[in-house]
């Protein structure tokens, strides 16, 4: 680390504006939404979010944004909303005069031993951000993902706070891009015990969704919702590519995929995706497997739709790989 990251890292927590984050917050508290009943466990109303990560020149118009967004899902009945992967990395915008090759992806390299440096101010910033939102609109949030040193590893950590802003699930990404590997981020390992109240819902991030094992994993668990925080690094937006992550794994694992997606041009790099909620075929009256989905895959948009449980627990009920699963492993593991 040269001399100018530790003063980069003082910068950005005077950036970040905490005395000015304080006012806002406590401008919040004194009117919180009302909590919703407690679920009936039979459907839950769910939000997944399209949101633009373009570096910003000020903390608080990346806050406002996210605001609006759980303002949008709110008034649509959302108990659950989602947002997509490195949600909180158009922060360090509020540095990018600073940053070498920050605005170009041919100096990432450059650019890696700074991630690692200000990670943390930026997560403590969109963790209590999000914290603070999700007991204010009381949604259970799935807060996208952000980078998270933790002593000598940086890691892509997505988070789940209920509806009273309370931790209940903490998931770094498993299935890292070589891109990743290059910025000197560190695998997850493993699928974490998340807590299913009041949802049986679990976090996995981006790349994950493409291996079959993560989303049987979670199944195993006994998930009926996995939420999946994106930021594909694909100029030109491709269906056939996208419908080999979380559209293609609800298929294979009978649970619902709720997709949160990044878009815009972050350090260089263009991300283009679509937010949706994807359900085994046969849980859709067209049998595409699309619940609901953003009708572009650039800009911004919230997208709401409400999720029958009680069907998606019965075709888990009677799917027909689920014996035959457990008859093979028993097999296996007998030798």
């Amino acid at each position: 680390m040269n001399w100018q990251q530790p003063l980069a890292t003082y910068v950005l927590r005077n950036q970040l504006q905490w005395r000015e984050w304080h006012k806002w917050a406590r401008a919040l508290q004194t009117e919180r939404e009302t909590l919703s009943p407690i679920p009936d466990m039979g459907s839950v109303t769910a939000s997944v979010v399209q949101f633009t990560v373009d570096p910003v020149t000020s903390p608080a118009l990346w806050r406002d944004r996210v605001t609006q967004a759980f303002r949008q899902a709110k008034a649509q009945g959302a108990q659950i909303i989602v947002f997509g992967e490195d949600i909180a990395l158009p922060l360090l915008g509020v540095l990018a005069d600073r940053i070498p090759g920050s605005a170009n992806q041919n100096s990432l390299a450059s650019l890696a031993p700074w991630l690692r440096a200000l990670a943390n101010p930026v997560y403590v910033y969109w963790h209590r951000t999000m914290q603070v939102l999700a007991k204010h609109f009381a949604i259970t949030t799935v807060a996208g993902s952000a980078l998270k040193k933790t002593h000598s590893q940086l890691f892509n950590q997505s988070v789940i706070f209920d509806a009273n802003g309370w931790v209940i699930a903490v998931q770094p990404k498993m299935h890292l891009l070589p891109l990743e590997h290059d910025l000197g981020l560190s695998p997850g390992a493993d699928l974490n015990p998340q807590s299913f109240a009041p949802w049986p819902l679990v976090t996995v991030v981006c790349n994950d969704a493409t291996y079959f094992e993560t989303f049987r994993m979670a199944w195993h668990l006994g998930a009926l919702l996995v939420a999946v925080p994106i930021a594909d690094s694909e100029p030109l937006y491709s269906e056939a590519k996208a419908r080999r992550g979380t559209w293609a794994r609800v298929q294979e694992t009978p649970v619902a995929g709720l997709v949160g997606a990044s878009t815009g041009n972050l350090f260089g790099i263009k991300l283009t995706g679509k937010a949706a909620i994807y359900l085994p075929a046969a849980l859709t009256k067209d049998d595409s497997g699309i619940l609901a989905e953003s009708n572009s895959p650039e800009g911004e948009e919230v997208i709401t739709a409400t999720i029958d449980l009680a069907r998606l627990r019965k075709l888990q009920q009677e799917f027909a790989y689920q014996d035959l699963t457990a008859h093979w492993l028993n097999t296996l593991y007998s030798h």
